[in-house]
């Protein structure tokens, strides 16, 4: 019997390859909570939580919980818990994660923090609604039942409330994997593709109310350089960046 891979007569062969490229992947988020004193009047178990934000590919949450997480308690908690939590999908993840909190002074300086922890962070694919709480070979959520204590925030209260405002900063590295994309063997090769561009389309950097970027395209106003051109600066530090986010305007507490 024949073999197709030897058989005579056999048109070319086809001929591909593929890569990924595994690298390192660090971020971190900004939680800004103004009038710190009215969360302390939830009940025990209620959360507050942070828009979702992207690091290493994916979708993130910081879940604050004024009273702790124990829905049963009588009495309101001393404790204050913080959580990261991966938020979910519609396709099954399973994410190892290395994760840091603390407590921003008005500076942007980091006042308060606890040891990097690492978990790992499962999602079972129901969807961005999906708190995932079984989510099976990991968790969704992992942090610290008692981050700090009201006490101990009220003896700092002029570093860490001022204004009755209290930032978490919450700093994630995780491994991101990207595919470089699959080449192969043409013949003849296709005619190159040439593409125009109009000089005038930028895109431009924006920040929310809370100093969330899109690092596209940083523009220095109507500043021209000796060719006429438009100038470009670079993206913030993270120092400016986070004097920004808590710099910026305020949105009216009731």
């Amino acid at each position: 019997m024949s073999s197709l891979l030897t058989a005579a007569g056999a048109t070319p062969p086809s001929r591909s390859s593929s890569a990924v490229i595994a690298k390192p992947t660090r971020g971190f988020h900004v939680f800004r909570i103004d009038g710190y004193s009215v969360t302390t009047t939830l009940p025990a178990g209620e959360r507050v939580t942070s828009q979702p934000f992207y690091i290493g590919g994916r979708r993130w949450l910081i879940d604050y919980y004024p009273n702790s997480t124990d829905a049963s308690a009588a009495t309101d908690s001393d404790a204050i818990s913080v959580y990261l939590r991966l938020q979910g999908t519609h396709v099954k993840q399973r994410v190892r994660a290395e994760y840091k909190f603390g407590l921003l002074d008005p500076t942007g300086a980091g006042a308060y923090e606890l040891p990097a922890e690492t978990g790992i962070f499962s999602s079972t694919g129901g969807g961005y609604d999906s708190d995932d709480e079984d989510a099976g070979g990991g968790n969704p959520v992992c942090g610290y039942a008692s981050f700090v204590t009201k006490e101990d925030l009220g003896r700092r209260r002029e570093s860490l409330l001022k204004e009755d405002s209290l930032a978490i900063r919450c700093d994630i590295a995780v491994a991101q994997l990207e595919a470089i994309a699959a080449t192969r063997k043409l013949w003849p090769p296709p005619p190159p593709v040439r593409r125009s561009l109009s000089p005038r389309v930028r895109r431009r950097g924006s920040y929310d109310s809370c100093g969330s970027e899109s690092p596209d395209e940083y523009d220095d106003g109507p500043s021209h350089d000796n060719g006429g051109r438009r100038r470009q600066r670079a993206p913030p530090d993270d120092k400016e960046y986070i004097r920004r986010c808590l710099t910026a305007q305020r949105r009216r507490k009731y």
